[in-house]
């Protein structure tokens, strides 16, 4: 048998509404569904790419961000080396619930070691008013060691940058041999069974 290739999980987590399963529905099939229903539980997805002439498969986990799915959080950041931590960028709540609410959980359950990013979804309405402080979001990503983006789930824009740049500082030398060695470490997990969605179009997901 054939041993597929080497997979990394990506989790994006944010309050209800800030857009990301839109952001997963732009980057696996290039499209963009305005009226998601909320994710009930966790939904992930998959994706093969080509980094350096070598395949890895992106298990891509859309959580929910209702607060009465809190307690599922700590079954969906094992061996999530690689989280986005989404805010809609009209949304100055959203914003702050990063700092007061998600990143705490993630401490708290996550990874010794983790790649992170702040995203600023909906940049496509930035020149509107009422806008989350951006400078907030670039100290809290700043403090926390993470990356800072702008993306647009509905124009694509950054969207596929936002990955890639995920996926690089997570095969850098860098963060590799912290990786190893949770490898080394990592006992046996639970399997949760959840809707897995396949790379390629077909189906609706339901979730923002």
């Amino acid at each position: 048998m054939t041993e597929g290739p080497p997979s990394i999980k990506i989790t994006l987590l944010g309050n209800p509404g800030v857009g990301k399963t839109c952001i997963i529905s732009r980057y696996i099939d290039d499209v963009f569904e305005e009226n998601n229903a909320p994710t009930i539980g966790a939904n992930y997805s998959e994706k093969v790419i080509n980094k350096n002439g070598k395949e890895y498969e992106l298990n891509i986990w859309d959580t929910a961000g209702q607060e009465k799915f809190h307690a599922l959080g700590k079954h969906f950041y094992k061996e999530a080396y690689v989280v986005c931590l989404v805010y809609d960028i009209t949304s100055q709540e959203s914003l702050e619930h990063l700092k007061t609410i998600w990143y705490p959980d993630l401490l708290k359950y996550g990874e010794k070691y983790t790649i992170l990013a702040v995203v600023g979804n909906k940049s496509d309405l930035y020149e509107g008013d009422n806008l989350a402080d951006e400078n907030f979001a670039k100290e809290f990503a700043k403090e926390i060691g993470a990356t800072f983006q702008l993306v647009s789930a509905k124009s694509g824009e950054g969207i596929n940058k936002l990955f890639n740049t995920l996926v690089d500082r997570f095969l850098s030398p860098e963060f590799n041999p912290k990786y190893e060695e949770m490898m080394k470490l990592k006992g046996n997990t639970p399997t949760i069974q959840i809707e897995n969605k396949k790379e390629g179009k077909g189906g609706k997901k339901k979730c923002c």
